[in-house]
Order: structure tokens, then sequence, then C-alpha cells
């Protein structure tokens, strides 16, 4: 049965009853198209993760570079939330231009390292650091401990001293600040595998706990260190860091080809970025915005941030949700925020005393669309006549409401002055299990989608 809610006619002020799917239905009418399957693998880090240079750090939010060439974007391309810079590593590859652009500094950092190439000398020394550290590591002096309040906790002792030691090798090291940036970007990159941790989810989870179908367990102290780590932790970490460097020198291969230097990384906010760029400059925009879903990347990524020195107090971490896109609860919520008929139908579903709404839910949607429209109308300008914007979003769900957020992204699109939008299904998306019961009838609306404004 359809969920039912009091539906306002903004226009007369009435009040009526009004089925979800029939608002879902309405939202979507004309623009959802023949789904394309075959983009699925290709719009998550899995279609482009395992390559050279895009392995240097895993980034799951990414996607694969093929996707230039399967969505025709053209030679100038225009990526205003690049995360780890897939599309302009394939836009440098096949010999394009592109700019990216990312509000969060790992991100930045690691696109930035990715499209530096070293010369030949400089990777060769990079080899030798691979073959010799081992020998000096464990006399080196520690690195500062971050202020981090888990700082201790998501590491075991010999792990973060073996960690630090070897920090700051990498900061004494007697190359240029860009191959002292590789040696970090290859640290950076261990982390989560040396430490006692994983991202999972809106966060980060400990490995001393294992999951159950009937919920987390702790596992016996001593054990799972030594099946996870082995009897050596310090081995552990020179063995990890040595695989990923050298791997890294491998691959830089890739840097003998392409067009590498016509590829240029902003780091701030998108919203404002964007608008900085010349108008007309672009063939072609692509990007896939944080979902709303509540989902807070900074809180998954908080070991590398605050390790790597991207940010050195608990303000720098409340600055960062605040300039980013309102997709999460840490956002700027209490921004002036677009009241959008269409969206607010769908919040007047949402049951006031939900747990949602007790969450800042419906701000959190308003702020999110708000700030989609601005990036639409940013990306409409930076595109010349003809151009092209492809947007990979997936769809929500809040309290027994499905927010599709693609096709409200094509209705926007439209306002923001393009002529044409369509919404591409690529793949279905699981149901949480708390909802499933109220979507049970509406569960063809939780999608993943590119849409294209044209």
């Amino acid at each position: 049965m359809a969920q039912s809610a009091t539906y306002v006619d903004r226009k007369r002020g009435q009040a009526m009853k009004q089925p979800m799917s029939s608002i879902l239905s309405a939202v979507d009418d004309g623009f959802v198209t023949t789904p394309r399957p075959e983009l699925a693998p290709l719009v998550n880090w899995g279609g482009g993760g395992g390559l050279p240079i895009h392995r240097w750090f895993h980034y799951r939010e990414g996607f694969s570079p093929t996707l230039i060439s399967k969505l025709e974007l053209g030679e100038r391309i225009l990526d205003p939330f690049c995360g780890s810079g897939s599309i302009m590593v394939g836009a440098a590859q096949q010999r394009r231009q592109s700019v990216g652009i990312d509000v969060n500094p790992l991100a930045a950092f690691v696109a930035r390292v990715k499209l530096s190439p070293l010369p030949v000398d400089a990777i060769d020394g990079l080899g030798v650091f691979a073959e010799r550290f081992e020998r000096s590591v464990g006399s080196a002096d520690l690195w500062p401990l971050p202020e981090l309040g888990i700082a201790t906790k998501v590491f075991e002792p010999d792990v973060l001293d073996t960690l630090m030691r070897l920090r700051t090798l990498i900061e004494h090291h007697g190359g240029g600040s860009e191959e002292r940036d590789f040696l970090l970007l290859a640290w950076l990159s261990i982390l989560q595998e040396v430490g006692s941790y994983f991202k999972e989810g809106n966060g980060i989870k400990y490995r001393n706990r294992k999951r159950l179908k009937t919920g987390y367990v702790a596992r016996t102290e001593g054990e799972w260190q030594l099946a996870r780590f082995g009897s050596d932790q310090a081995s552990f970490v020179r063995s990890a860091f040595k695989t990923k460097l050298k791997e890294m020198v491998e691959d830089s291969q890739v840097w003998s080809s392409g067009d590498w230097s016509s590829q240029r990384i902003i780091e701030g906010n998108s919203l404002t970025e964007a608008m900085q760029l010349s108008e007309g400059s672009f063939d072609s925009v692509i990007f896939s915005p944080p979902y709303a879903n509540r989902f807070d990347y900074f809180e998954s990524q908080k070991v590398e941030l605050w390790f790597g020195g991207f940010v050195d107090s608990y303000e720098d971490m409340i600055a960062l949700r605040k300039r980013s896109v309102r997709s999460h609860l840490g956002a700027a919520l209490d921004n002036e925020a677009a009241l959008l008929p269409e969206i607010e139908d769908l919040i007047d579903l949402i049951d006031p005393s939900s747990y949602a709404v007790q969450m800042r839910v419906p701000s959190l949607i308003r702020g999110y669309f708000s700030d989609m429209a601005e990036i639409l109308r940013a990306s409409r300008r930076a595109l010349k006549s003809g151009g092209r914007c492809s947007i990979v979003v997936g769809n929500s769900a809040y309290g027994g409401v499905i927010i599709p957020t693609d096709s409200l992204i094509a209705r926007l699109g439209i306002q923001a002055g393009f002529g044409n939008a369509a919404v591409v299904p690529v793949r279905h998306l699981t149901v949480a299990p708390q909802q499933r019961s109220a979507l049970r009838s509406s569960t063809e609306y939780m999608r993943e989608s590119v849409v294209v404004l044209s």
C-alpha cells in the first residue's frame, strides 16, 4: 500500500491526500530514459581503482576514467567534485584538458600527486629509498603525533611507532617537495591497511570487533592482532610501505605518455570556485556530488586527514564540514536554502516525530538541492554552447520516503538554463532493512543514475 500524507497544493492553499508514488511519478515524468546497466561498473571505484596511478590511494567515491569516452566528454573537461582525480588522470592519458575542484584537502593532494610527473632521476631516487629505508627507520626520530583524540586507538603501539619514524624519514628526504609528496602519498595509502580500523559506512570501525548478523562481538585481545599483523608489527608496516612505494614507482612509467601539464586541480568549495572559471571554456562538465544520504566523508577519512597534516584541530574539521555540500549533518544546515515545491512535497511525507526529522534531515534535503541548483548554474555558465553536463548520483530514502535525487537534479538543470535533461538509470540501489516494508511498493525509484543535461 502506497504511503500517504497531507499534500499541500501551494497555489490554492488547499490540503489533500497525495500518495508518495504519485509524487515520485510526477517528478520522474518526461525525464527517465532507457537504463544503461553497462555503465554501472564505471560509476564507482571498482571501475578504475585497480588501474596504474588510479590505485595509488583507495578512494571509494571515485569512478572510472572510461566514462570520458563512454559519455563523449570532449576535449576540455570540468569536474567540480573531482575527488582523487580519476577524470583528470584519464584526461591526461587521452591528451585532453581538465580542471578538477574539491573541498577536501586530502582528495586534492592525492589528485595533485597523481598529476605531477617526476623526472627519471627523482623516480630512481625513490626506488633507492624503497630499498634502503628499512635500515634507518628504527633509529629515526618520532614524528609528532597529531592531536586526534583516537590517534593511539587506531594503531597498535608498534605499528604507530614505526609509522611515525617512517614519517620522519619522509619529511627529511633530500629530494624536492614533489618527491616528498610522492612518499607521503605512499605512506597515507597504507594507513588503513596497517591500522586497527577500517572505513565503513558513515565512519570507521575497529578491527577488535567482529560483525555478526546479531551485531558486533569483541575479538580476543592478542589473537586478532597476531592474525592481522603477524608476530612482528614493525616488519608488517615496513613491508606494506615498501610494497606500495614500489608499486607507485612502477606505475610512474605511465607518466611517459599523455599530456599531464594541461590538468589543473583547485582546492576549494565547488560552489564558489566554479563561478570563477572562464565562461564557456569547457566542452563538458562531469561530476558525482556527495549523495544526499548523510554520509560525512570527512569522518570516514579523518585518520588520513589528521595524520597527513591536512587538519591540525577539531576547529579545522568543523570548518571543512561547513564548507562542503549540505549532504551530511555536519554541513552548514542553517544557511539559507531555496524552497522548491517538489522537494517540499516529499518532505511533507516524512513523519514529524521520526528520527530523520529529529536529526534535521529536512534541512539537509533543502540545503542539498539548493547547493545542487547553484553548481548546475555554474556548470551551465562554464560550458560552451552545445556543451553537456553529466552527473552521477544515487537516490536516497528517509523514514519511508524516497528522495529521487536524479529526477530532481534533472528539473533543476532545466531551471539552470539547460534545454534538455535525461535521467539514465544504471543500477538498482539496495534498500536499508529498516526501510524495506515502507518502500516495497516504490523500490524501482531506488536507483543510481547518470543525469545528462544539454
